[in-house]
């Protein structure tokens, strides 16, 4: 087997061509020329550089593979367009490539993303059938592509999934927590309680193996989620990892918040770089019930998570502390 991963240098694509080369396949990668491609030196990658906007690049990175999995795309962006223009307008380039350059392919399996579907309204898990009501800019990107993608489903072997929240080595947006929770503190926005959905990375990547290999999967749009946690429930594991009593909430009024994060946008134009602290993101992260419904994945490619939250947490705070994070 041959795959290509683009976003192979991040969090997931990361864990994605470690298990990939673990298996013997041969891995094709869209890397830009600035990615940082030392996490992935020892799985004999074939590095392609380019971006989704660069068609030759994309011409020769499909040629002969057989699997594409397509992780790349911005979650933090200097502009609003940016968006549209990287999440959607990227995956709809490669989606016209492979169309005309990619005879061999079996399967492509785009990594969307929950902000795609949007937050339960009412609590309940969200499931496939349910209409996606995307709240940022991110989302609404990720749902157009999700689209672009379907679009092509009966010339292209695609499959969609929506991940939930996912933890573990490499990644950095759960670090903050991490950070505070040690200090004693469990950062908390808004007034409602947090309901969310995290996944384990590998269980993450197991699922989307056995999507890629699974006939009755091409065509459909599946989410894989882990299990649903408070805020609260995640910060009290953490803090019992460190050896430490349950954190103190800091609570932050998401006005104060909200202000906060467009001085961060504004300043970040004027820096010409995208903010970790954006206005559009917090809207986001400030709905209450992020939870959904990932049965349809377990009944067609047999998505079963197998890392329960303490030990997801034990592992990924020992990889933290062996690199100095914490």
């Amino acid at each position: 087997m041959r795959a290509l991963v683009t976003g192979g240098t991040g969090f997931i694509g990361i864990h994605l061509i470690a298990e990939l080369a673990a298996r013997g396949w041969q891995v094709r990668c869209l890397v830009r020329e600035t990615s940082d491609r030392r996490p992935l030196a020892a799985y004999g990658v074939d590095y392609v550089v380019g971006s989704l906007h660069n068609r030759a690049a994309l011409q020769h990175a499909v040629q002969d593979v057989t699997h594409l999995f397509h992780l790349a795309g911005v979650t933090k962006a200097r502009v609003t367009a940016d968006y549209d223009r990287i999440n959607h307008g990227g995956t709809q380039a490669l989606l016209e490539v492979c169309l005309k350059s990619s005879r061999a392919l079996q399967a492509f399996v785009y990594i969307s993303s929950i902000a795609a579907s949007g937050p339960s309204v009412t609590g309940q898990p969200v499931t496939e059938t349910d209409v996606p009501q995307p709240v940022g800019p991110y989302g609404q990107s990720k749902r157009c592509a999700e689209n672009a993608v379907l679009a092509t489903r009966d010339r292209l072997p695609v499959i969609v999934l929506r991940p939930s929240a996912i933890y573990g080595p490499y990644d950095k947006d759960f670090l903050p927590l991490f950070r505070a929770v040690k200090r004693g503190w469990l950062p908390t926005m808004g007034r409602e309680t947090l309901h969310v959905d995290v996944c384990f990375v590998s269980d993450v990547v197991h699922g989307m193996l056995a999507a890629a290999a699974c006939p009755d999967a091409l065509g459909g749009t599946f989410f894989l989620g882990g299990a649903c946690h408070t805020w609260r429930q995640i910060g009290d594991e953490i803090a019992r990892q460190f050896g430490q009593p349950p954190p103190r909430d800091l609570r932050l009024p998401r006005g104060l918040v909200l202000t906060a994060a467009r001085l961060a946008d504004a300043w970040a134009h004027l820096a010409g770089q995208p903010s970790v602290l954006n206005r559009q993101s917090l809207i986001e992260r400030l709905q209450p019930y992020w939870v959904f419904d990932s049965s349809k994945a377990r009944q067609v490619f047999g998505y079963q998570p197998q890392v329960p939250l303490p030990q997801g947490i034990a592992r990924t705070l020992q990889w933290y502390q062996a690199r100095g994070q914490i």
